[in-house]
């Protein structure tokens, strides 16, 4: 059951939230959900690999549709114009460019992607932009290059093992060291001075002689920032996997991981999933928004998920991994929704608070400021039941994890679900358990 309850909420939206899905005059909601909004974050989903890692649980295109870049890109412009229309000169605190690989793509095809976007908003003095990326990109120094140039300030690299076996486990045996090196040195002569490597733990025989080898090749890498993925396996292809990994084993990783990180100078608080050597979180400018404040995000391409107002809505394309709906609602003059749920305000919180567990906190601050109401009023008894044994702590405006809540961490989030994620969570115990 550990591996199910995270910072994904919900848990199983198309159950939980059903009764508040809008079926009619989707595009003129959506419109509404974002009158009154005027800064949020910008995501982007590129949904191309070279292949697709068994781990993988995101949107990504096989088949046909797979070579379709071309026709993608001319159906995603058109989506974001058609956001143009009633979103120009809101603030954008940030834009992420996930997939996928992005990298994947042509720069021309991300430069015409990015200009589209950027043209309808205004743009913090601290606004950046990130993308993501695999050792795929290692030999290609021009479209690294080409990256930086457009101003991608950002680049986070998907290294996640070094351990070949494991690589072949997941089907990531291309991923080598080699490759991973060649790619850190075209980063950095192309300009790049942010620079994430995403590792992941967690794997089906796993072992902490292989992990620590890989962060310590990592360390080695000298990139501002390195990110701990622990595999979630829900909704993967090797999901059967779950059940031989334990908690005591993925608790003990992160914790080998913590120590090394900081004794090199990464440094995270207790929980946090992303260390940095610099004084910033080290996290996108579009997540660090989302994840502390709240910040609405607005989510363009296929199966991407957007939260506005009061509101959170999917793109075509999350369920199926096909871009034929998506296309065709685009071709009509539509937004590509999927999904849309017009939430009560105890979702949103739920939403809110779990992203927050990213960051190994809960900043109270910011969750009155959003809801006009205090963590401790919304949420008194789950508060001194943490504090009261060991789980949590205050530390000034931080609600935040103490080491032995860390290790309880999936256990802690879900007491701050809806009650109705929460009869959901309980309704899964005996497949996951």
């Amino acid at each position: 059951m550990h591996h199910y309850a995270n910072t994904a909420y919900p848990l199983d939206g198309v159950k939980v939230w059903k009764p508040f899905r809008v079926k009619e005059n989707v595009t003129d909601t959506v419109k509404s959900e974002w009158e009154d909004i005027d800064e949020l974050g910008l995501y982007v989903h590129l949904p191309f690999c070279k292949s697709r890692c068994l781990y993988c649980e995101y949107t990504v295109l096989s088949g046909e549709e797979a070579d379709m870049t071309e026709e993608y890109i001319d159906s995603l412009v058109k989506e974001i114009d058609h956001y143009t229309k009633f979103m120009i000169g809101k603030t954008a605190v940030g834009l992420d460019i996930g997939g996928g690989t992005p990298t994947v793509l042509d720069v021309k095809e991300i430069d015409r992607v990015m200009t589209a976007i950027l043209k309808a908003y205004r743009l913090t003095d601290d606004f950046g932009i990130s993308i993501e990326t695999t050792p795929i990109i290692a030999n290609d120094y021009d479209k690294i290059k080409g990256l930086r140039e457009l101003g991608i300030d950002r680049i986070s690299m998907g290294l996640q093992t070094i351990d070949p076996r494991i690589l072949e486990q997941v089907g990531r045996a291309d991923n080598s060291v080699s490759k991973i090196r060649k790619a850190t040195e075209n980063i950095r002569q192309a300009g790049f001075e942010r620079y994430n490597l995403d590792l992941m733990y967690g794997f089906k025989n796993q072992s902490v002689d292989s992990f620590i080898s890989t962060l310590e090749f990592a360390v080695g890498q000298e990139p501002e920032y390195i990110t701990l993925y622990r595999n979630r396996f829900k909704g993967t292809r090797i999901e059967k996997d779950a059940k031989f990994v334990d908690l005591a084993s993925v608790n003990e990783l992160y914790g080998i991981a913590f120590k090394i990180l900081n004794e090199n100078g990464f440094n995270a608080n207790v929980g946090k999933n992303t260390f940095s050597r610099l004084s910033d979180p080290g996290t996108s400018a579009y997540l660090t928004q989302r994840v502390i404040e709240g910040t609405p995000y607005l989510g363009m391409g296929l199966g991407a998920q957007n939260m506005a107002a009061n509101s959170l809505y999917y793109n075509h394309g999350a369920a199926s991994k096909r871009m034929n709906r998506y296309q065709k609602l685009i071709s009509e003059g539509e937004l590509p929704v999927q999904d849309l749920y017009l939430l009560p305000a105890d979702e949103i919180m739920a939403k809110m608070i779990s992203v927050s567990f990213y960051f190994g906190y809960i900043n109270k601050d910011s969750f009155r400021n959003k809801f006009g109401v205090s963590l401790k009023e919304q949420f008194g008894d789950e508060m001194q039941f943490l504090t009261t044994n060991g789980l949590m702590e205050h530390n000034n405006e931080l609600f935040q994890l103490t080491k032995q809540g860390k290790d309880a961490i999936n256990g802690i989030i879900p007491l701050f679900y809806s009650d109705r994620s929460k009869e959901n969570l309980l309704s899964k115990v005996n497949k996951y358990v």
